[in-house]
């Protein structure tokens, strides 16, 4: 285990990104530390008091001797939104790169969103969830069940990946 210091990667609210990161770091083999942070002075000059205005976010920091390697992968994730970018460089990034684009079915049918991948009582947190999966290339689906629990449901083989998505968003493991 290395003794030098821990350098900041990246800062973000983008869960898909955030997400997509996580995943570069570990096919790298890098080690990271992770957490979920709030910008209470987001919303300083709103009238609204400052709990409901904390812009919620995410942070990924590295060990200084790995933060250029990190900064690849960062460079990729970051990359994968826009056209494909040649390189000479020859990392498993540039070789699965098309692996990891992800994009909904067109024509998939929300009556197969039928597994629970998250439940609470929170109606924003479950779109916001429904948008991070979305983002991963995930389709899915609040029903319009009576009482107070919300859902989340996606298609059966879509369950672990989503599920594994939103435990990283929801615990931040």
């Amino acid at each position: 285990m290395t003794n030098d210091s821990l350098e900041i990667l990246w800062r973000g609210s983008d869960p898909a990104k955030f997400t997509a990161l996580q995943a570069a770091l570990r096919d790298e083999d890098i080690q990271f530390w992770h957490t979920q942070v709030y910008d209470p002075a987001a919303g300083f000059l709103s009238s609204r008091p400052y709990y409901l205005e904390a812009t919620p976010g995410f942070e990924i920091r590295v060990h200084a001797s790995d933060l250029e390697r990190a900064s690849g992968a960062l460079e990729w994730v970051e990359s994968k939104g826009n056209a494909a970018i040649v390189s000479d460089d020859q990392s498993r990034f540039d070789r699965d790169r098309s692996a990891f684009k992800q994009s909904l079915p067109y024509d998939w049918d929300p009556s197969e969103a039928t597994s629970e991948a998250w439940a609470g009582e929170d109606e924003p947190m479950a779109e916001y969830l429904a948008s991070a999966l979305r983002e991963n290339g995930i389709p899915s689906q609040i029903p319009d069940d009576p009482g107070h629990r919300v859902r989340l449901c996606v298609r059966p083989e879509d369950l672990t990946r989503a599920r594994d998505i939103v435990r990283e968003i929801t615990e931040g493991a």
